[in-house]
């Protein structure tokens, strides 16, 4: 934690590389048999990871399961320009080997479909 807090974001960037180099291990896979996958334990497997790798995951575990978290969903892709959602999009394919706006026009339709359904179920 020291180590990864410590740096700045462009020298943290670097870490998982040079980690992967001399240990030939994946440091979030490390991070994560050590740290668990409890908030904390994810937040340290997101530090040990380049920021669009990070949230590209982030992106992923808010649709897991039933229901999205929208917020964090929003804080992660509202305000991008076209040419950093086109690298999130691309780099969300290559982690996840889905597309990106399918998940999140299937997240949207879920969440309108349960939203539609409680004011219907609310009003009766």
């Amino acid at each position: 934690m020291k180590a990864l807090g410590s740096q700045s974001p462009e020298t943290r960037c670097k870490v998982p590389l040079r980690y992967k180099e001399l240990f030939g291990k994946e440091l979030k896979d490390v991070m994560k048999a050590e740290c668990g996958s409890k908030p904390f334990g994810d937040a340290l497997q997101f530090l040990a990871q380049n920021p669009v790798d990070a949230e590209c995951d982030m992106i992923m575990s808010a649709c897991k399961g039933l229901g999205t978290k929208e917020k964090l969903l929003g804080t992660i892709i509202c305000g991008r320009s076209n040419a950093e959602m086109t690298l999130l999009k691309q780099r969300f394919f290559d982690l996840h080997t889905k597309d990106l706006y399918v998940i999140l026009d299937i997240m949207g339709v879920m969440f309108l479909a349960c939203f539609t359904f409680f004011l219907l179920w609310y009003h009766y």
